[in-house]
């Protein structure tokens, strides 16, 4: 090997790590911009959740406070007790999902707790030490942080003054465990890589997804800090030793736990409480591996070209001229890259899109059919001065329109989480209801409808089990129009604690190769017209209510779909 050889490989090898550390300074300067702006971004939506629970339970305090039982209760009595009280503030808890709740005299003694079956119950416990009391007897509502006495469980504090004509009576306090934030914050898709915090004016960290930063502190506490938290038994026996936190700028600091620097964003949560949010920068930097083969297979590249140039060519312009035709195509090969990544994006948006407008067209056709029908009835009835069926029938089309209204904003968000307003609702009641959207299609059909055995009670969501009715049985008038006889049976029977309803029609079934994918996406036998998006949705909201939708021919002839669902909520058995 000569030496000119030698010294060519040498440079060449210098332009490659120089090459690579460009490209990994230029890729982790522009990760950690678009990181920052994600985690701000993440962050508002962790400190919008956390507030809106903090609402929510400072809401319930103020309903509490002015409850004329939480009254009474500080009233001057007897010793006679029947625990209604208890038993009140016990229903309160379990319904708000708070750890406990209790009633406190002016003295800080608790006379009324949602513990009071329990060996640790608070009742006859004095809290006059704790801050949430002595401030909260000033007459304003407070939220503080503290760790139980007896359960050691972290805690939110939200204490409200109970008054009776101006007349300061006492305190009531609701205590939620800090263990709630933590796991509801892995819902919220903040990233694998991210961390959370809460931090109080002190800067010890109260709830973290970290278990190591719980109770520990950002800065080294001093003498009269401790002293302070000390009197106020906040923190009880717990050291509080800092967690290895080092901040480096407004948003990076080292952290000991991770063995490495993290991107910070923080927000007031409230006045006493910040928030704050972290993203891991190894894992920025643990990214780069893969962009830097291909930076690096790209730059052997060039430098072959640029080898192959010079030991063939003599000439620098031809050389200038190479040299520049080979990254303008790296360029407009890396631009099309970029697109083609935009492109899946926007594509992947408009799917989702087409889905939900087709799902809208599906839902909400049924009732302006309905609607339809009424108006057309309203104007014969107008011709010939029947004025109070007119009124009828305007009266049902403003109901319909309502419904429809309530379906359009209902799906408008079909794409984001949604729970369930589950209560027990009637049966009869909401096939009355679905039976009256697709009336006008059974009366023009010449459908038959017979319903049996439909007086129990189901745990759903009435509006979207309402919904379900109207496509299964839509479905099943579609598939009676050849039929001479055209009937559909609906009757249900209940079994312990489950309510089997079978909805049956005398058509032609349900084609055999066609039961295994009924209820799969896109999936239709409609042909001109019909996305296959109802079933599969009908699927979809009878799951969520913990129940069963399936198909099957009837042995008698025609299609039936069975839909199994609880009578009461199954959590509470």
């Amino acid at each position: 090997m000569s030496h000119k050889f030698s010294i060519k490989i040498l440079i060449y090898f210098l332009l490659l790590l120089c090459g690579l550390w460009i490209s990994y300074f230029l890729n982790v300067t522009q990760d950690e911009e678009r990181i920052l702006s994600q985690t701000k971004s993440n962050l508002e939506k962790l400190k919008g959740y956390v507030q809106a629970e903090f609402s929510r339970y400072q809401a319930i305090q103020s309903q509490l406070s002015q409850s004329p039982l939480v009254k009474l209760g500080l009233q001057p009595k007897s010793d006679d007790n029947d625990n209604e009280l208890d038993r009140y503030l016990q229903d309160i808890q379990i319904s708000s999902g708070a750890s406990d709740i209790y009633l406190l005299d002016l003295s800080g003694t608790v006379i009324a707790s949602s513990n009071w079956d329990k060996l640790h119950s608070y009742k006859g416990s004095n809290f006059a030490f704790r801050p949430y009391f002595y401030q909260t007897i000033k007459g304003d509502a407070n939220v503080s942080f503290a760790l139980g006495l007896r359960s050691k469980t972290r805690g939110f504090y939200f204490a409200n003054p109970v008054y009776e004509d101006s007349l300061l009576l006492g305190v009531v306090v609701m205590k939620v465990n800090a263990s709630k934030f933590e796991s509801d914050k892995a819902q919220l898709d903040t990233g694998t890589n991210s961390h959370f915090l809460i931090a109080d004016s002190n800067n010890i960290v109260l709830a973290s997804n970290v278990e190591q930063w719980r109770l520990g502190t950002l800065l080294a506490l001093s003498s009269t800090q401790r002293e302070q938290i000390t009197v106020a038994r906040q923190f009880e026996n717990e050291p509080l030793k800092p967690i290895g936190w080092r901040e480096l700028s407004d948003n990076r600091a080292w952290s000991v736990t991770h063995q490495g620097e993290v991107l910070v964003q923080q927000q007031v949560l409230l006045p006493q409480y910040t928030l704050y949010l972290l993203y891991e920068v190894a894992a920025i930097k643990s990214a780069q591996w893969g962009r830097l083969g291909i930076t690096a297979l790209i730059l052997i590249i060039i430098f072959a070209v640029a080898e192959y140039t010079l030991s063939n060519l003599t000439g620098y312009r031809q050389l200038l001229y190479s040299q520049r035709t080979l990254e303008a195509e790296v360029a407009y090969r890396r631009q099309e890259l970029e697109h083609a990544q935009d492109a899946l994006i926007r594509a992947a948006k408009l799917a989702t899109i087409g889905q939900l407008s087709a799902s809208i067209n599906h839902e909400i056709n049924q009732p302006l059919s309905a609607m339809s029908a009424y108006v057309a009835s309203a104007k014969r009835l107008a011709q010939k001065g029947e004025v109070q069926p007119v009124v009828e029938n305007m009266v049902l089309i403003q109901s319909l329109i309502t419904r429809v209204h309530k379906i359009v904003a209902q799906l408008k968000s079909f794409s984001q989480h949604h729970d369930n307003k589950m209560l027990t609702t009637s049966l009869k009641h909401s096939v009355d209801n679905a039976l009256v959207i697709v009336g006008p299609e059974l009366k023009r059909t010449g459908v038959e409808v017979q319903c049996e055995g439909l007086a129990c009670n189901i745990w759903v969501d009435p509006f979207k089990f309402e919904q379900v009715l109207v496509n299964i049985i839509s479905n099943a008038c579609q598939a009676l129009t050849e039929q001479h006889q055209k009937r559909i049976k609906i009757c249900a029977q209940a079994h312990e604690s489950k309510v089997q309803l079978s909805i049956i029609d005398n058509g032609e079934g349900i084609k055999q190769h066609a039961l295994s994918t009924i209820f799969e996406p896109f999936f239709t036998t409609k042909s001109g017209n019909g996305l296959g998006l109802g079933l599969s949705i009908s699927k979809q909201i009878i799951e969520s209510f913990q129940g069963q939708l399936s198909a099957h021919n009837h042995p008698q002839g025609g299609a039936e779909f069975l839909i199994s669902l609880y009578m009461k909520n199954p959590q509470h058995d």
